[in-house]
């Protein structure tokens, strides 16, 4: 009974889990080289797309390592997108949001913990979200191999199909990535991460093994993470 229950649970997973996209970043880009782009990810059948404004020539995509999420279950990024300043005219991004769902957002402060940023999400002339970004809200924990790191916490909003302004009017701020899930994704891959937290293999989040050096978003001893 309880392995046609994992079954049964893995079924419920893979359905879910095909109704989420991530954008995240996996190419340095100088300053000045991002003005009027559109960064793009298309990934079971949603598209998320973020439009940089930088007339100054400020953005940049640069190597940098980060986790966010929990000790117990987070996501790695080894790219930023550094805004290079405070939103302005000048400098600003928009997402494009392709259905109703919710927002996740990777994102630090550019400066340490010596100086608050806000981020500002705004729908519609709505404001989704307005909170301090701060590394001190960082948890340290000691990984597998017996290091100690930080994981940052994740922003979570929810939105509607459109766009999504985003602004940082107090500073600049450091983004990993951004991850779309539609209503029906929400409470994804407990179980999944629950039946894999021990074994040391590699599954995607269809529950389906993978070999070690396979790439994207996947989960190893319960924690999801990309892996590029």
């Amino acid at each position: 009974m309880k392995k046609l229950f994992t079954i049964v649970a893995l079924a419920f997973c893979a359905l879910t889990i095909n109704a989420q996209t991530t954008l995240s970043f996996s190419e340095v880009k100088a300053a000045g080289s991002l003005d009027g782009q559109t960064l793009s990810n298309t990934e079971n059948n949603y598209t998320l797309s973020l439009t940089i404004t930088d007339t100054k020539g400020k953005v940049s995509i640069d190597e940098n390592n980060a986790r966010f999420g929990t000790p117990e279950s987070y996501v790695s990024f080894d790219h930023r997108l550094k805004s290079g300043g405070k939103s302005s005219s000048a400098n600003s991004m928009s997402l494009t949001i392709p259905a109703d769902g919710d927002l996740l957002v990777y994102a630090r402060s550019a400066s340490g913990s010596a100086t608050d940023r806000n981020l500002v999400l705004t729908q519609n002339d709505e404001e989704l979200y307005n909170k301090v970004v701060q590394d001190a809200d960082a948890t340290s924990f000691t990984t597998d191999e017996g290091k100690t790191s930080k994981v940052f916490p994740v922003i979570s909003v929810p939105v509607k199909q459109g766009t999504v302004d985003i602004a940082y009017p107090t500073g600049a701020l450091n983004f990993y990535g951004f991850t779309f899930k539609d209503k029906a994704a929400t409470g994804i891959t407990k179980t999944l991460k629950a039946e894999t937290a021990k074994d040391n293999a590699t599954y995607n989040l269809a529950g389906q093994r993978l070999n070690k050096d396979s790439k994207g978003l996947v989960i190893r001893n319960g924690k999801k993470f990309i892996n590029k």
